[in-house]
């Protein structure tokens, strides 16, 4: 049985070889447009779930503003090391190895959860999703931008090139795995690269679900 435990090997191996600018890169065109629809306000706490190198969880920290804080949480410990690196001086941010389906926060700790290319590796994506949920406060959201999707043909393969386990849902998929973990699905989009030299038609599905006040 899956444990996790070779996910967060590989996704050590990355850090330590430099991959998580990489992806940093690679996502970011996308993301972004995911964040900057999330309903943020000043003062927030803000969880960012899979956070490699922690670019996006500074960005959500600087949308907080100086009365707010977020936490960027990966089971990789060497990822969550090269966060702490990259930003761990910052006020108001921090880093934190963990489990998706064991976080360590109370209950309605947070005002909004983010996730980029991440959730689809839990082992219990029912679990993990279960749990985000719990540690959000009433009205408040969790957004998940993913790229592994039934509709992307490009990454079917993905599973059997890295030889870990992960969860492949549909855009519907998506939306129904967000409502059972307790979630008011919000909105479902398509987020495009629109950097000059990316052809990009697909682009990474965001779905965001806001949990009932």
């Amino acid at each position: 049985m899956p444990t996790g435990n070779e996910t967060a090997a590989l996704f050590d191996d990355w850090a330590r070889n430099g991959r998580a600018e990489g992806m940093e890169r690679g996502h970011k065109p996308r993301a972004i447009q995911a964040l900057e629809d999330m309903p943020i306000d000043l003062g927030d706490k803000l969880l960012d779930l899979g956070c490699g190198n922690g670019w996006a969880t500074l960005w959500l920290r600087e949308k907080a503003g100086n009365f707010g804080a977020a936490v960027g949480v990966d089971a990789a410990p060497e990822m969550v090391a090269r966060a702490k690196a990259a930003h761990g001086t910052h006020y108001g941010l921090s880093f934190r190895q963990a489990s998706f389906d064991k976080l360590v926060w109370k209950d309605a700790f947070f005002n909004h959860a983010f996730s980029m290319e991440a959730l689809y590796y839990a082992i219990d994506l029912g679990a993990a999703l279960t749990e985000v949920w719990r540690v959000i406060k009433p009205g408040g959201t969790l957004t998940v931008c993913t790229d592994f999707y039934e509709e992307n043909p490009e990454c079917h393969g993905w599973p059997e090139v890295m030889g870990i386990p992960m969860t492949m849902l549909s855009e519907a998929g998506w939306s129904q795995a967000l409502q059972d973990a307790g979630f008011v699905v919000e909105r479902s989009w398509r987020c495009l690269d629109r950097r000059a030299d990316v052809t990009d038609t697909i682009g990474s599905l965001a779905v965001r679900g806001r949990k009932r006040s």
